[in-house]
């Protein structure tokens, strides 16, 4: 007599991108009707997160945290690399060895972006000052990067969602790129994970907002001195490293017309150096870097293929892109003798401020540098988006 062979009824299998659901149905011999099921994990869900991505580096915020009794927002960055992948390179191989960063796909094609970048690098990316620069495949890239970070430190394994991230733009493009830059981010984003090879994590945006990049400056300079948001004239000056921002407020009120945007800041007082040594250096992103880490502080010198180059003999072509850019900038101003503070925030605030000071001397006592200059405008963002989650007030 041959033995019974066990029936089932109905079985039903969902295969996903992050994990395969099963159901294991009533067994006829069975007297239960069990039914079991194989679960995502939850997603990890924060509030607000802000992502500020420049020429020369791309900021983030990774929430508040408790440093002693205060609540600080942390932050990080990783270079503004984005080398595109050989298509025959997949990513397990990109990612074999653990490097410090992700792979990301952008239209089908693979970049990896993160801190060990210049791993997958040429040695030659150049960095051109694009006025739809936020709306390139690069930008695309190295805003999936921040969210690699973001993730990373959320310890999110397979899905993490933003509730509300805040981005921001230069004046000059702003209302061209905002909206467009807000929906690119808004929705979801698949990305690899590092600790398990083969797999995917979803990052979900349910809402982007984008604000002008020196309005961050503002707002993160106002939560330790709130005498800026009295009345008077504040201006902030923003030098970054594609543009020289400017913008003026009265208390929290913005002055569109005297505020404005112009496309030369540090990344092309390094460009005036290396052109008149090296042309081709425009296109390696590691010299640039040399000249533009001595400009900004007043190093006497840089040293490159066991050379030592003097910045002396080029100080003149420095401050012709830092009169040029000045000169727009006070055009777009008018009067400057109505003015009650100026603060000098970004990368190259430092640069900016003493050279605006040695032109303008008898405002000297209303110019003030930002406290943390390089993260100023991201950590304004993250601040700009918990007041408009209404999670905190300033």
């Amino acid at each position: 007599m041959k033995p019974e062979t066990p029936m089932v009824d109905v079985r039903a299998v969902d295969v996903g991108y992050f994990s395969t659901k099963l159901t294991l149905a009533r067994n006829l011999e069975g007297n239960a009707s069990t039914i079991a099921s194989m679960k995502p994990e939850t997603p990890v869900v924060v509030d607000v997160r802000a992502v500020d991505i420049g020429y020369f580096s791309t900021k983030l915020t990774l929430g508040r945290k408790l440093v002693g009794n205060a609540s600080t927002i942390a932050t990080a960055l990783f270079p503004s690399l984005a080398p595109r992948l050989p298509a025959s390179m997949s990513m397990q191989t990109a990612l074999h060895g653990k490097p410090d960063g992700s792979v990301v796909d952008v239209d089908d094609v693979n970049y990896f972006v993160g801190r060990d970048a210049i791993l997958y690098s040429s040695g030659r990316e150049p960095r051109e000052v694009l006025a739809d620069y936020s709306m390139t495949d690069k930008y695309h890239a190295l805003m999936r990067g921040a969210f690699h970070y973001i993730a990373q430190d959320a310890k999110a394994t397979s899905e993490l969602v933003i509730r509300h991230l805040v981005m921001g733009l230069p004046l000059n493009t702003f209302g061209e790129n905002r909206d467009r830059l807000a929906a690119r981010a808004t929705g979801e984003h698949l990305l690899p994970d590092p600790s398990n090879p083969g797999s995917m994590r979803r990052i979900t945006v349910e809402k982007a907002s984008v604000i002008v990049q020196p309005q961050g400056a503002l707002v993160s300079y106002g939560t330790t001195h709130r005498e800026i948001f009295k009345e008077g004239w504040v201006l902030v000056v923003d030098p970054g490293g594609g543009t020289l921002d400017w913008y003026v407020a009265r208390g929290r009120l913005p002055n569109w017309q005297r505020s404005g945007a112009y496309p030369k800041s540090m990344l092309a007082c390094a460009y005036a150096v290396a052109d008149r040594i090296d042309p081709t250096w425009r296109d390696n992103f590691e010299i640039i870097e040399r000249i533009d880490k001595a400009i900004r502080d007043k190093a006497p010198s840089f040293m490159t293929a066991g050379n030592t180059y003097e910045l002396a003999p080029y100080t003149s072509a420095i401050e012709a892109v830092l009169k040029e850019s000045t000169d727009k900038m006070v055009a777009r101003l008018g009067s400057l003798d109505n003015l009650d503070l100026i603060l000098f925030t970004g990368g190259g605030a430092k640069v900016y401020f003493d050279f605006f000071k040695s032109r303008n001397p008898k405002l000297t006592n209303i110019m003030f540098m930002d406290d943390d200059p390089v993260f100023s405008n991201v950590k304004g963002f993250h601040v700009a988006g918990e007041i408009m989650s209404k999670s905190r007030t300033i």
